[in-house]
């Protein structure tokens, strides 16, 4: 294992080293600026080339960043460009509603979502609801949102990471596992009461960046006192026609 690691840091460090030359490198130059064994550097550039992260040069043998690395840096730029992309989406929900307007960001390798972006109610009643916190995916509108549209071999796997609700301590059995997220799909839409926030009620629709491409979600966090079930469908309406203009924006970019 630790040699492993090594061997990926090292690797790491050879990627940087090509990434941050202002021309193309050699194999000698790796060795210089890392302090590696020739033989070594030229493994290691072996394997970014072979990856696509690093290109070769064929009659100097020098070396570029590849196109791999372009690729993936242009969706990691993409990606964090929906908080900003979905703002003034946001803020409009926010004055058409009066109620606070979330974009929670589904974050695939740590199994969950995070609030990126808000819109505060303009209320003095309202929620405080903190950025960049990590949340379940199996309890409140905005995880059920996103989970209720992922392939099924991640919903199973959800529920074998489920914990209790954040309140009370629930625990959910694999039948209702699915009929929630069966619900979410007919509905299009994902409706909790209580289940992060005490006396809260979410509503929150997916947010797809390209078709099947589940990137969050975008939900509106209402005190309970404040809901009324005859305001519900127009809040659904609301955030459907939010989440067509989010995904015209998406794809325009």
């Amino acid at each position: 294992m630790t040699e492993t690691l090594g061997t990926v840091a090292r690797t790491l460090s050879v990627l940087r080293v090509v990434a941050e030359a202002k021309g193309t490198v050699g194999v000698k130059d790796v060795a210089d600026a890392l302090g590696l064994p020739m033989s070594t550097s030229h493994r290691l550039l072996d394997l970014l080339l072979e990856a696509g992260f690093v290109q070769k040069e064929q009659i100097k043998r020098r070396y570029a960043i590849g196109s791999e690395f372009f690729r993936l840096a242009n969706l990691i730029a993409h990606k964090a460009s929906y908080a900003s992309l979905v703002q003034p989406i946001l803020d409009e929900l926010a004055r058409e509603t009066g109620e606070t307007a979330l974009f929670a960001a589904y974050l695939p390798a740590q199994h969950c979502v995070a609030y990126a972006a808000k819109s505060d109610s303009p209320n003095s009643l309202r929620f405080r609801i903190d950025l960049f916190q990590k949340l379940p995916l199996e309890w409140g509108s905005t995880g059920l949102a996103v989970l209720a549209f992922l392939p099924e071999e991640e919903q199973a796997a959800a529920f074998t990471r489920a914990g209790p609700s954040p309140l009370g301590g629930r625990r959910l059995t694999r039948a209702a596992f699915a009929e929630r997220l069966a619900a979410v799909r007919r509905n299009g839409y994902a409706f909790s009461e209580g289940e992060k926030l005490p006396d809260s009620v979410g509503i929150a629709v997916p947010l797809e960046a390209m078709p099947g491409e589940i990137v969050g979600s975008l939900a509106l966090t209402v005190p309970k006192m404040r809901f009324t079930q005859s305001k519900k469908r127009g809040y659904v309406q609301l955030l459907r026609r939010a989440q067509a203009r989010f995904s015209g924006r998406a794809l325009q970019e």
